[in-house]
């Protein structure tokens, strides 16, 4: 009886952690020896029965290392200290880096929380300011403490229950070690996330200036990379800018998100920079397929974490693609060095080095057994110097592309400001400047002074109305619409008044807010009176009408007049006609296409009845809204 009363005291004796003086001062002490653990793996079992739980030694129990078998498990710590010294010791506790970690004292039976800490706090609201896996407690003289820990976390790679009291002292003198051990990689974060952040905002501006798609994808592949750098860096306890203040995407979200995300833009702007759809169809709808799979794959995660917030699933399709991606990437890097160009060479030169970086940058990660005070989550130089020289390369080729771009548009500017003078040219015709002053003269020879003014102020007015929209590239379809009528008043004058002109504008359309190019339907009006009604004996009739469509805003110019076969046999005679008018517009109206993205659809339609016989022309114009 005595031997076994010895063997439990002996027993009870080695199990008591014994502190001392100095460990407040200079040291640290570790209790895993001493330490007994009980794993609640249904989280049912009430707090006041804990301490009737069957706990096993720590190092002897085989702890749970994938998410399949231990996801979201309550770790139980048991351990027993005495304070034998005549002094109260301030110590730190702590049982490694792990989500939440709760301290209980066992008194008179009865389980008391003493203190808590938990990931997602922020300084401000820990009993440590200083690291979120530290636990101040106070231990009084000569007095014993059964404590209980209670340990909530996911058993991920680095998962490790180590508990240690420490003192103030060791723990500064560990921080001041690591600061300078690992102030490389804080400062290799902070200027990779900065730069990323800073390319990003000035993409951005070049989209919202120059409206090319392929700003908006590369400025969400920069960002995306920059807040999964962040996302990183802030599982730091010192830094705390963004994802501190959003715990769910911090810990609920993971970095397959972000992942995600940077892949899915970074194959956009990949397709739509090199213009894969036009230059190569193949390859293009290689490149949608897989953008349309990512984008399940990011619906399926975010379905995964934020509704059924199940880590462990989503974790096996975390590893899934890091062993998918590398493969995949390589394939289109195969397929990308088939594009050809200048530009595409620098494409091709930042995705080998993206690629690089990342491949190399996971497989020290992976083999890789450091751990890292400062940085919770392990950082990769390789994998941001392969980030920074791909977002060199892709600057070079989006600033060639740019230049190129604003090439063609100086080229196609210096092309319309031609057009444009040859319209005003064209439109300001001498023949009908010289028939409209003998018009006016006739009235005057004719004593018609009331006549001869009011054709003389319509005149200025026609000439005033072009010389000042000749300047504009747009003006608003009421100018364009005074400027067509006042010109069929004249010909009306001109022509005594021998066709009649029916006006019709739809009462819904805000002609205040339609543009289009100034002398749009001038020409066409033109070759209706003269060439259309001019030429024929009976009732001749010109009709303009304005409606609104779903989609675009619909001009007719309609004419009862010979038609275009019957007028180009009367013009046969005269061997240096062109239609200038109509000719020049046409091309002005396809230059406007390539530089405003305004498409003006233009169609003309020859009147006949059944038996073939020409009633006239018809000209519809449809203007985009």
């Amino acid at each position: 009886m005595l031997f076994f009363c010895f063997i439990f005291l002996s027993i009870k004796t080695q199990a008591q952690i014994r502190l001392y003086f100095e460990l407040e001062k200079n040291g640290f002490l570790d209790c895993t020896d001493s330490t007994s653990l009980f794993i609640d793996s249904t989280r049912q079992v009430p707090l006041q029965a804990i301490p009737k739980q069957r706990f096993k030694p720590l190092k002897s129990l085989d702890i749970p290392k994938s998410f399949a078998k231990g996801y979201r498990y309550d770790y139980w710590l048991k351990l027993h200290v005495h304070n034998p010294t005549p002094d109260t010791l301030d110590l730190l506790l702590t049982t490694g880096l792990h989500r939440s970690v709760g301290l209980y004292r066992d008194i008179y039976n009865q389980l008391i929380e003493l203190y808590k800490t938990n990931e997602d706090y922020l300084p401000d609201q820990r009993l440590f300011r200083y690291d979120d896996q530290y636990i101040p407690i106070r231990f009084l003289p000569g007095t014993h403490y059964q404590l209980y820990i209670k340990v909530n976390d996911y058993p991920k790679k680095d998962f490790i229950l180590q508990p240690k009291l420490v003192s103030h002292f060791w723990e500064n003198h560990h921080k001041v070690k690591a600061f300078y051990d690992e102030y490389i990689y804080l400062i290799n974060n902070g200027l990779i996330i900065s730069i990323q952040l800073f390319v990003a905002l000035f993409v951005f501006t070049f989209y919202l200036l120059d409206r090319q798609k392929y700003y908006l994808y590369y400025g969400f592949y920069t960002a995306s990379l920059a807040f999964f750098n962040l996302w990183e860096y802030e599982h730091s306890p010192y830094f705390h800018l963004l994802f501190s203040y959003l715990p769910f995407l911090k810990f609920t979200g993971n970095s397959n998100i972000y992942i995600l995300l940077s892949q899915i833009s970074y194959f956009l702007f990949i397709y739509d920079f090199l213009e894969l759809k036009e230059k190569y169809p193949g390859l293009g709808l290689l490149f949608r397929r897989l953008i349309r799979t990512l984008f399940v794959c990011l619906a399926i995660d975010i379905i995964i974490l934020f509704v059924f917030r199940r880590l462990d699933w989503s974790d096996t399709f975390y590893w899934f693609f890091q062993g998918v991606f590398p493969i995949l990437n390589i394939i289109l890097l195969i397929f990308v060095f088939k594009t050809k160009g200048r530009i595409a060479r620098n494409i091709k030169i930042g995705s080998t080095f993206l690629m690089l970086g990342a491949l190399v940058g996971f497989m020290t990660q992976w083999f890789s057994h450091e751990s890292y005070i400062l940085l919770r989550v392990e950082p990769s130089i390789v994998f941001m110097l392969g980030t920074l020289l791909e977002i060199f390369f892709f600057s070079i080729a989006i600033g060639s592309r740019s230049y190129q771009i604003q090439k063609e548009q100086n080229s196609l500017f210096k092309a319309m400001k031609e057009s444009e003078l040859r319209t005003l040219r064209s439109q300001i015709n001498p023949h009908f400047v010289f028939n409209s002053l003998n018009s006016i003269k006739s009235y005057i020879l004719t004593h018609r002074s009331v006549e001869a003014a009011e054709y003389l102020t319509d005149f200025s007015m026609l000439m005033r109305s072009i010389l000042q929209h000749s300047k504009e590239q747009l003006i608003s379809l009421t100018d364009e619409l005074e400027t067509a009528v006042l010109y069929i008043k004249l010909e009306k004058l001109r022509f005594e008044d021998n066709f009649e002109f029916v006006y019709e504008v739809d009462e819904s359309i805000d002609t205040d807010e339609v543009f289009a190019p100034p002398m749009l339907l001038q020409p066409y009006i033109e070759n209706a009176i003269k060439h259309g009604l001019m030429n024929k004996q009976e009732t001749r009739m010109l009709e303009l009408k304005i409606r609104q469509l779903a989609e675009s805003i619909e001009i007719i110019i309609e004419d009862n007049g010979i038609g275009r076969e019957q007028a180009a046999l009367l013009r046969k005679n005269i061997p240096k006609y062109q239609s200038m008018g109509m000719n020049i517009n046409n091309e002005r109206i396809k230059l406007l296409s390539q530089a405003n993205d305004l498409h003006i659809q233009i169609m003309i339609e020859d009147k006949k009845s059944k038996d073939g016989t020409a009633q006239g022309t018809k000209v519809t114009i449809h203007i985009p809204l």
